[in-house]
């Protein structure tokens, strides 16, 4: 269970509900199907009580490997993504080999 804010609202999400979380605006965003929440904990930390369905794919973004919708090539040897509920993201090379290992290619 990952515990987030939405305005003063405190929600308990299920990790398997939660799509990404990135970094914005100095700032954990947490991304579900149809709804965007906070989360107080830097995303260092938040990365540590995930579960093996998650890796990180930037310095700022993880995603839940289970809502990738597909993944194809992208500028300068990187890679692409896109989830299920529409977001978008760019797989940087640094973490491109973890990534394929989680997937295991």
């Amino acid at each position: 269970m990952l515990a987030v804010k939405k305005g003063s609202d405190i929600a308990l999400l299920e990790f398997s509900d939660v799509f990404m979380l990135r970094v914005e605006d100095k700032q954990v965003k947490v991304y579900t199907e149809n709804a965007e929440y906070l989360i107080k904990k830097p995303l260092y930390q938040v990365e540590e009580t995930l579960n093996n369905d998650f890796v990180r794919i930037s310095k700022t973004t993880i995603v839940n490997l289970r809502k990738i919708e597909r993944v194809a090539p992208s500028l300068k040897g990187m890679m692409f993504i896109q989830l299920k509920n529409g977001l978008k993201d760019n797989i940087s090379r640094k973490y491109l080999p973890d990534f394929k290992n989680a997937l295991d290619l």
